[in-house]
């Protein structure tokens, strides 16, 4: 989608798409983000996977190894061609042959996410950033165009509701709330190595001023209504990188994947980025003076200065304790993903362990056993679980402590009914939340 780049910028972020997704159609959306990463993981213990681990793990090392700088056209090419190539080989496996759709596609989704997972820092491109001599044009141009929408973001920080011709009616007490849980699950985005968790984290964010509009009976607009919230999330927030995992996750999901709601909301979230990167004072709507305009933009301007020569400061001082208040951090390397917790590396690093140790004996097998001990260290189902259970459990203490704090005139535990109902969707979650309010 590089290619239509200037064609999305010339167009208002409401052309992206007329209308949100149907209501109707968000039970197939849901059923299509099922995943469940412990039936992936026992299915992939059963030895008659051992074809698919065998391809699988051949292509991730001729990845890493034939090539240092791949472009993006290259790597997307190869990625997609290897999906294509062991989805085929999935549905006709033995240990899949039993499975019905939502099962196989979880299964696919479960190859993707171990796929990307080793290959992210090949293929994410703030993760190259410290070669940035020998990576190709287009890797560059996402960090080039991270800065340029940080940059944007900062210059316009000051702006407020009214500006972006947000409905009056929305201007209350709670659209704060709103504005900062929105953010807060978007930011969750550089949490995550796999296109599909990204991509998760870009529907909550959505969903949650969806959840809004709803509760403000105010869908009818569509987009016009939905997309000057979207920018007014961005312009209050702290994603970094946002247009490189927005296209990490155009590159690397799974095309028919991406598809419903999912292209929906990525490529509004799209329209909203293209919108501030090109925002102006013709763009958006002054009420004040423009003598009262100009003193507040000076003001913000001042405040962006400070802020940047405190990332001097600290960048030459290393050793210099960050100001919680710091917003943007002079070295990459201190924000390149590390993974959601320890569960998360301990889940995918023992699969890997257990694909080694548990494929029939081969000479690169035996070779690579010589080379890691750990190999050696099978996984067990009971572990697995454990594992597994932990990721999910401190994802579920994370969003029913910001919906607590989101309503706090609610009974915490009617939130946890709620949450648990939901299942921890937060659109659904708060769409639920708010009508108890009424």
């Amino acid at each position: 989608m590089d290619s239509n780049e200037d064609n999305e910028r010339n167009a208002s972020p409401e052309a992206v798409l007329e209308k949100p997704p149907a209501e109707e159609g968000e039970n197939s959306d849901e059923k299509n983000n099922y995943y469940d990463f412990r039936s992936f993981l026992n299915i992939m213990r059963n030895p008659k996977t051992e074809p698919i681990v065998k391809y699988t793990k051949s292509f991730i090392r001729n990845f890493v190894s034939q090539k240092s700088n791949w472009s993006t056209t290259e790597q997307e090419k190869l990625i997609t061609d290897f999906k294509l190539f062991i989805y085929d080989k999935l549905v006709t496996n033995d240990a899949f042959k039993d499975l019905d759709a939502a099962q196989i596609r979880n299964a696919k989704e479960g190859i993707e996410k171990l796929v990307m997972g080793k290959l992210y820092d090949k293929c994410f491109s703030p993760c190259l950033q410290e070669y940035k001599q020998n990576i190709d044009a287009t890797h560059k141009q996402d960090l080039v165009d991270d800065v340029k929408l940080r940059d944007k973001i900062l210059e316009f920080k000051f702006l407020g509701p009214e500006h972006l011709d947000i409905l009056p009616g929305l201007i209350n007490c709670k659209l704060n709330s709103f504005i900062q849980l929105s953010a807060k699950e978007l930011a969750k985005i550089n949490q995550y190595k796999s296109p599909r968790d990204k991509m998760v984290c870009v529907l909550n964010s959505c969903k949650v001023l969806f959840a809004l509009l709803r509760h403000n009976k105010t869908l009818n607009g569509g987009a016009d209504h939905f997309v000057p919230l979207l920018i007014f999330t961005l312009l209050k927030s702290d994603v970094r990188h946002l247009i490189s995992n927005v296209r990490y996750i155009e590159r690397f999901r799974f095309p028919s994947f991406l598809m419903g709601e999912n292209a929906y909301y990525l490529s509004t979230l799209q329209g909203a980025i293209n919108f501030i990167l090109d925002i102006d004072r013709d763009s958006i709507s002054i009420l004040e003076s423009d003598e009262e305009f100009e003193k507040n933009y000076t003001e913000n301007q001042e405040k962006v200065k400070e802020l940047r020569n405190q990332d001097l400061r600290s960048f030459k001082n290393p050793s210099s304790i960050a100001s919680p208040h710091q917003t943007i951090s002079p070295s990459p390397s201190e924000f390149i993903l590390k993974p959601l917790d320890d569960a998360a590396s301990s889940v995918l690093s023992r699969l890997n362990d257990f694909w080694t140790s548990s494929a029939s004996p081969t000479p690169s097998s035996l070779e690579s056993d010589e080379r890691s001990p750990r190999d050696h260290q099978e996984i067990d189902e009971t572990t697995a679980t454990a594992l597994a259970q932990q990721m999910e459990h401190m994802e579920h203490e994370n969003t029913l402590q910001t919906l607590q704090s989101m309503f706090p005139d609610l009974d915490p535990e009617l939130i946890q009914d709620v949450c648990i109902a939901s299942k921890y969707r937060v659109g659904v979650c708060v769409d639920s939340l708010l009508e108890m309010l009424d």
